[in-house]
């Protein structure tokens, strides 16, 4: 009987120890002293079953005391038949219980679920899959920088270009929607620029090639019909701007001569039969820079035009105007044209002519603070510290004279200039600063490069003149 007996308590403490491991609870430790058999030594202690990461092995010594009906930690436990807590099974880890001097001792093996690794990248991320996001991305055309592995701005911009373009969430976060399309074979490259339309040179419209007439040679001072005709002709081709006025003035010469650099092999400024043929020819060659305008004039009330905004543009450029480019001529743009024209030694009257904005659009227009501009020499040239004679080239070709030289060529350059009216000073043979200034000037009417050197392009068309067989 006694046998019996200490096998069904026996069996009792293995249940008890079995079921209080399974249900991770910590048993209170027995205050007695004694199990209620009243057999064996007293055991103290709590059960130390909670289930922790990672895992770890749990050795339990059992009492044959058992807790009060409670809660467990791996759910809400009920009371069995020997009044022992048995947990919900839901939560349930399985054991491995071995034997060994009376104690139970039982080695825990949590089964735990590997978690996935993330797929999403975004601004910040490292590694490898960022470097071949940026090498996809480049190969679509939608990244510009190194392959570095490093997500940053510019791949986090090239990603959001590539989801825009590939109707995706424009996030620039490359989660599994993005990926896949990225890596498919329908993903779209980016939209291809429009190509920039390259500059070519106007054409001509197609015009009633005129009568012309052999007597009839076009110069600075001529007007009427013939005029008008060849100023419309000319603004056709690009070489002027504005209106036709029928005025053969400066612009127009400088018209012609840019024309005639362009078109015949002579350059004089003067519109005789063989310019006019040319000029009125369909193969006559157009440009896309203007001399010059001609019959316009802004002035204060015009409203919304475009010359007028190019106007205050030009004018902010040389700080002489302040205000909004709004193409409305008010008093502001009125008082920055007077202070360029005073500026600029013209007649400070704040209207914009030929005059005004031949000189506010050229290279020598002077700026705000820039002072007026050196007026032709009318005295007394300043004097040069010494001068180099200089001989006629023996091959008879034009010797080109500057600033400093002397001798029969200076006089010569000299008395030309002053027999066109372009020098009002002694023929001394001295190529001071008054002749530079003369020269200048007689280059800025006939078109040339305003440097007062004259030389072999400036003396042909000053000694050479106008071309007897008709220009």
């Amino acid at each position: 009987m006694e046998k019996r007996t200490k096998k069904r308590l026996a069996g009792l403490i293995i249940l008890a120890a079995i079921a209080v491991i399974l249900a991770g609870c910590t048993a209170t430790p027995d205050d007695s002293g004694r199990n209620q058999a009243g057999i064996g030594a007293t055991v103290e202690g709590p059960f130390p079953m909670r289930s922790t990461a990672p895992p770890q092995i749990a050795t339990a010594t059992v009492a044959p005391i058992v807790t009060p009906p409670g809660t467990g930690s791996l759910g809400t436990t009920t009371l069995s038949p020997w009044g022992i807590n048995t947990p919900d099974p839901s939560g349930f880890i399985t054991p491995t219980a071995t034997w060994g001097g009376g104690i139970i001792s039982l080695t825990v093996s949590p089964s735990i679920t590997p978690q996935p690794t993330s797929s999403v990248l975004k601004l910040g991320a490292e590694g490898p899959a960022v470097r071949s996001l940026q090498q996809r991305l480049k190969d679509l055309g939608y990244y510009k920088g190194s392959v570095d592995g490093d997500f940053g701005a510019g791949t986090e911009s090239a990603l959001k270009q590539f989801q825009s373009r590939n109707r995706l969430t424009v996030d620039g976060i490359a989660g599994p929607a993005t990926l896949n399309r990225l890596n498919s074979s329908q993903a779209l490259p980016p939209t291809p620029s429009p190509r920039p339309t390259p500059r070519v040179t106007p054409t001509p419209r197609p015009t009633a090639t005129p009568r012309v007439n052999p007597n009839v040679f076009l110069r600075n001072g001529s007007t009427g019909a013939d005029v008008r005709r060849l100023q419309e002709r000319l603004i056709d081709l690009g070489y002027l701007s504005g209106n036709p006025t029928g005025r053969f003035n400066d612009v127009t010469e400088q018209a012609v001569y840019a024309f005639q650099r362009r078109n015949v092999s002579y350059a004089d400024g003067i519109a005789g039969p063989m310019t006019l043929e040319k000029l009125y020819s369909s193969s006559a060659r157009g440009t896309s820079s203007s001399v010059g305008v001609i019959g316009v004039t802004l002035e204060r009330g015009m409203r919304d035009s475009a010359a007028v905004r190019r106007l205050q543009q030009r004018l902010k450029e040389l700080r002489f105007y302040n205000g909004a480019v709004d193409g409305d001529f008010g008093i502001s743009t009125e008082t920055a044209v007077k202070d360029f024209q005073a500026a600029n030694g013209l007649t400070t009257d704040g209207k914009a002519g030929e005059t005004t904005l031949n000189r506010l659009f050229s290279s020598d227009a002077n700026g705000a603070g820039s002072g007026t501009p050196r007026p032709p020499s009318a005295g007394t040239p300043t004097p040069i510290p010494f001068y180099v004679d200089v001989t006629p080239n023996p091959q008879g070709g034009y010797v080109t004279l500057r600033e400093g030289n002397s001798g029969a060529l200076v006089r010569n350059l000299q008395q030309a200039l002053k027999d066109q009216g372009y020098f009002n000073l002694t023929v001394d043979g001295l190529y001071g600063v008054g002749t530079s200034d003369s020269v200048r000037e007689f280059q800025r009417r006939k078109g040339l490069s305003q440097d007062g050197v004259a030389g072999p392009a400036t003396q042909r068309i000053l000694f050479e003149g106008n071309y007897p067989s008709g220009s």
